[in-house]
């Protein structure tokens, strides 16, 4: 373990269990799912996010899914940095595996808006919770050129600021924005995959694990993609991602079929019913991405006295966030409340106790 990294699971633990069945029960989300948007802000207002609707940004929010929307954001990245401020010593290195996924979603936005044009003036609703603040993000969305963003990531030193100066770099030499997005986040991996490495440890195989199994996910969408263009020429090749856990670039490359693509690893266990072999490709990854969540939803029956518990109370807190954008959008769109509740993501079932 490096730089004597303590291990302080315990009061971290014991704060975050007392914490796991604090989130909004699925039933109440499909019950709101039958409401309209405004009902939906009143509940919020009676929750957890109470606090974050008196921040002076959202009231600046005219209509009720900007409100929601900046609120949830706001009251998650609050949520996530007490969590941080806990985990003190190998969980705080650890629980990168998480708190990157905001820098990751950052940093392909500002490579997008420097590729694309954005307004310089108006910057994105950054995700607040990662290693590298959002006033770093505002930096690079209001830099002059892409040189100039890089020397900013340069000069931050980093390594996920230095992974999108050298993804900013590919842009700049005339390389396909799909390809620089692909190097960020391959750089991303790398670096998470080499850290917990050198920690060591069963956390660090937990922390090992949930990437890996990120990586799986995020190869199963270009396996079904590629299978759907068979026959047709690509506009530009699309590699797997190194670093999967359960599923091998092999694998990858020569599976026929979604049941071969998964066969005698954890998803096959994971994918309930005849699904694998009788799913379309959208019902297939909406099936493995439910599945990824419940895994890590759940993780910490396995250990209670490890990295597991922050997984599974991370892993909660980010899919409520996601489930509420859902039921904000498709309410503010005027969906109808059985469709709304078919796109909810609910990994408890019923009478599953948390």
């Amino acid at each position: 373990m490096p730089r004597n990294l303590s291990q302080n699971y315990g009061y971290l633990n014991a704060r975050l269990r007392a914490r796991l069945s604090s989130f909004i029960r699925p039933q109440e989300l499909r019950r709101l799912s039958g409401g309209t948007i405004r009902e939906l802000e009143l509940f919020l207002l009676d929750s957890p996010y109470a606090e974050s609707y008196r921040a002076h940004l959202v009231s600046l929010e005219t209509s009720p899914l900007a409100r929601i929307e900046m609120a949830v954001s706001l009251g998650v990245a609050e949520r996530i940095r007490a969590t941080l401020h806990l985990a003190q010593g190998e969980p705080r290195e650890l629980v990168k595996v998480v708190t990157t996924r905001s820098d990751l979603h950052n940093s392909r936005l500002v490579l997008r808006g420097l590729s694309l044009g954005r307004d310089p003036l108006r910057s994105p609703t950054w995700h607040a919770y990662g290693e590298l603040g959002p006033d770093f993000f505002d930096a690079l969305w209001a830099a002059s050129s892409i040189l100039d963003a890089r020397e900013k990531c340069l000069a931050n030193g980093d390594p996920l600021a230095l992974a999108l100066g050298e993804a900013l770099e590919a842009r700049q030499v005339g390389e396909s924005l799909p390809f620089a997005e692909r190097q960020l986040l391959t750089a991303f991996l790398a670096h998470l995959n080499s850290l917990f490495l050198k920690i060591g440890g069963s956390g660090s195989e937990t922390a090992l694990e949930v990437l890996g199994r990120s990586v799986d996910l995020w190869n199963i969408g270009i396996w079904f993609r590629k299978q759907l263009g068979k026959g047709q020429k690509p506009r530009e090749a699309i590699p797997f991602l190194p670093y999967g856990k359960w599923i091998s670039l092999g694998r990858l490359e020569t599976a026929s079929s979604a049941r071969s693509l998964v066969e005698g690893t954890p998803w096959a266990r994971e994918i309930q019913g005849p699904a694998l072999e009788e799913g379309s490709a959208l019902v297939l990854q909406g099936a493995f991405n439910t599945a990824f969540w419940r895994w890590q939803a759940f993780l910490y029956r396995r250990n209670l006295l490890g990295f597991e518990v922050t997984v599974s109370y991370l892993s909660r807190l980010l899919l409520e966030w996601q489930n509420i954008n859902i039921l904000a959008v498709g309410l503010a769109l005027g969906h109808p409340g059985m469709e709304i509740s078919r796109r909810l993501i609910d990994v408890l079932g019923e009478g599953e106790l948390p």
